[in-house]
């Protein structure tokens, strides 16, 4: 009887561990482009909940979470677009170990018209969570 009470212990765990992906719960991908060329960014912390599944994730400080830089002309409209049309868009540059988030109307960014190194965050809200993005941008 023990023997049997082990093996399906067992089942039970491998059971439990194997079944759920939960790789397909996050916030939508966006496409973010200059011009005719998309940009590079990455998801940072986000919560997320569907189909009575939910996660939460936490990612490292703004400067530690983007990896590459993308090389844009000073001045240049930078246009938003997610797969999911999310109902709050908040973006902001980081500086000083901080930043302060401005809710857009629209679906565009117009960088600085001075060269320089920026780190732009984006935030977006869905009735499903929200999510923090984060791009490089140096403006020649």
């Amino acid at each position: 009887m023990r023997k049997y009470l082990c093996v399906f212990a067992v089942l039970c765990f491998l059971t439990g561990c194997g079944v759920t992906d939960w790789d397909d719960l996050k916030p939508p991908d966006l496409i973010i482009s200059a011009g005719e060329e998309d940009l590079s960014y990455t998801l940072g912390t986000f919560t997320w909940s569907e189909n009575k599944r939910a996660v939460a994730s936490d990612a490292p400080s703004i400067p530690d979470l983007v990896d590459g830089t993308n090389e844009v002309a000073a001045g240049e409209t930078v246009s938003i677009e997610f797969e999911q049309e999310p109902t709050l868009i908040e973006v902001g540059v980081w500086e000083d170990e901080d930043v302060d988030l401005k809710r857009i109307a629209g679906r565009t960014i117009n960088l600085p018209d001075e060269k320089g190194a920026f780190l732009y965050v984006i935030r977006a809200e869905w009735p499903e969570g929200d999510g923090i993005y984060a791009l490089s941008i140096n403006t020649k």
